[in-house]
């Protein structure tokens, strides 16, 4: 039987470039399993659960996790620290409009929490460091010139 560890690592491999299946990332979760981007609140849930793993290969299609070190607890809870990393070659959909394509690459911290029970993911909340991110991208450029005039 596979440990909480093993499942996430799993979820991971299904996220990434030539091994990619949203649907296979999407099953690893429970019906009322779910996903939220703290740094943006957003949240999929059910078959939404595919979208983002599929627009981020649209978005940063050689998309990375460099998966650092593994927590698990006994209550079925397991973190990870890990850095996303990539290059920007698509529109990027954002609040205030589109950033596009930069090509820039872009190495960001991140720690994720995850709830099991039963061998199924019930949430997985994702902490990325937003504001480095859009530095690397170019997207702060953009505004340190405003704040300069």
């Amino acid at each position: 039987m596979p440990t909480n560890e093993d499942i996430i690592r799993q979820v991971y491999a299904t996220a990434e470039g030539k091994d990619l299946d949203p649907d296979r990332f999407a099953s690893f979760f429970a019906d009322d399993g779910y996903f939220l981007d703290m740094a943006s609140g957003a949240k999929w849930v059910g078959k939404e659960l595919a979208e983002p793993i599929q627009g981020f290969a649209t978005i940063f299609p050689d998309m990375h996790r460099e998966l650092l070190r593994f927590y698990s607890t006994y209550d079925g809870v397991v973190v990870v620290e890990l850095k996303l990393q990539g290059t920007h070659k698509g529109d990027l959909p954002m609040p205030g409009g589109v950033l596009p394509a930069t090509g820039r690459t872009f190495d960001v911290p991140c720690c994720d929490v995850f709830h099991l029970s039963n061998g199924e993911v019930r949430s997985f909340h994702c902490y990325n460091m937003k504001s480095i991110w859009l530095d690397q991208l170019g997207a702060l450029d953009k505004l340190s010139a405003a704040l300069e005039k």
